[in-house]
């Protein structure tokens, strides 16, 4: 006989994945032009068709596929530096991603090779931060906080230099690039965020078990069989893997790791078991409906613009985490 806990956790999930479905289905069919869904997969020569499939679609997806990196890394660095306010932008690696766009916005570099730099310098500040934040062999959560920090000063004191040297357009560009926006992507290359994104959230996902015992105390954890410097290891990568990933594509979208995560624990607990593939649903439908807003909030005659999708999950993600913080405080 199922539980009355296992049930409510089952419809706990029930209504998470609903909202993710309610989020795709609205933001598909929303803009600032309407496209009816099944109009447009009954008539495959319309231009409705075309609008969902070649414009709307791949946003849709960049944004669940971002949201969904950003919650779960957000759970995850978290858990490893055993911090609830740690961001998944703390640990440095997006400094070094927003630096390679940056750069390949300033050297006038193919639109092409903007993700593909971007990316490069991702992965090459996630090994650095990685060397310099062991000592004696050993990744220390305070060593890795303040390694990550120290290299993300540096690296946005660099994008400040460039931002002085640049042209008023490209000044505009990197804008938008440091407050994030989800512009079109074409399918070969969100076919690749996906793999990263998904392969780096599987991982995470394995070591959710593993995650519960180190909360406990390294010493606590080593005794029931875990190799916390493995783990710390394999979280430290697949987080970064993520956030590089999801940083060379689409800026630095804030609030999305911090706020959602704690939303998440109101309704699950502290069991990452249950708050990593939550969170999974939670970020994804977070930021779909942050982008739907963004799209059209001030798409009015009026005004005839398109907000960058970081603006509003800062003005959404702020007063929310707040709301929370005194909630736990009380």
């Amino acid at each position: 006989m199922t539980s009355p806990r296992i049930r409510d956790i089952d419809m706990k999930f029930f209504y998470l994945s609903l909202l993710l479905i309610i989020s795709l289905l609205l933001a598909l069919s929303i803009g600032v032009e309407d496209v009816s869904v099944k109009s447009a997969w009954q008539d495959p020569d319309s231009l409705a068709r075309m609008l969902l499939l070649d414009v709307r679609l791949p946003r849709v997806i960049l944004g669940g596929l971002v949201g969904m990196a950003l919650a779960v890394s957000g759970v995850a660095f978290q858990a490893l530096l055993r911090n609830p306010l740690a961001d998944p932008y703390i640990l440095g690696v997006s400094g070094g991603a927003a630096l390679g766009s940056v750069l390949a916005l300033g050297l006038h570099l193919p639109f092409t090779f903007v993700p593909l730099l971007s990316f490069a310098a991702a992965l090459t500040a996630m090994v650095l931060i990685y060397f310099l934040a062991q000592v004696k062999g050993r990744l220390h959560p305070h060593t890795l906080l303040l390694v990550g920090v120290l290299f993300n000063t540096t690296t946005f004191s660099l994008i400040l230099f460039i931002n002085a040297l640049v042209s008023l357009e490209d000044l505009h560009r990197i804008w938008f690039l440091m407050v994030g926006s989800l512009e079109a992507i074409e399918w070969g290359r969100l076919a690749w965020v996906a793999l990263l994104v998904f392969l780096g959230t599987g991982i995470l996902f394995y070591d959710a078990s593993a995650l519960n015992l180190i909360t406990l105390g390294e010493e606590s954890a080593g005794l029931l069989g875990v190799d916390v410097e493995r783990v710390r290891r394999r979280v430290f990568f697949a987080a970064s893997l993520m956030i590089g990933a999801t940083v060379s594509v689409s800026g630095l979208v804030g609030f999305v790791g911090l706020a959602v995560p704690h939303m998440i624990r109101l309704l699950f607990g502290s069991d990452y078991r249950l708050v990593l593939p939550a969170s999974a649903i939670g970020g994804a439908s977070f930021l779909i409906l942050a982008d739907l807003i963004a799209r059209v909030g001030f798409s009015h005659e009026r005004f005839q613009t398109q907000l960058p999708v970081g603006v509003v999950t800062a003005l959404i993600g702020a007063p929310l985490f707040f709301y929370l913080l005194k909630r736990k405080g009380a």
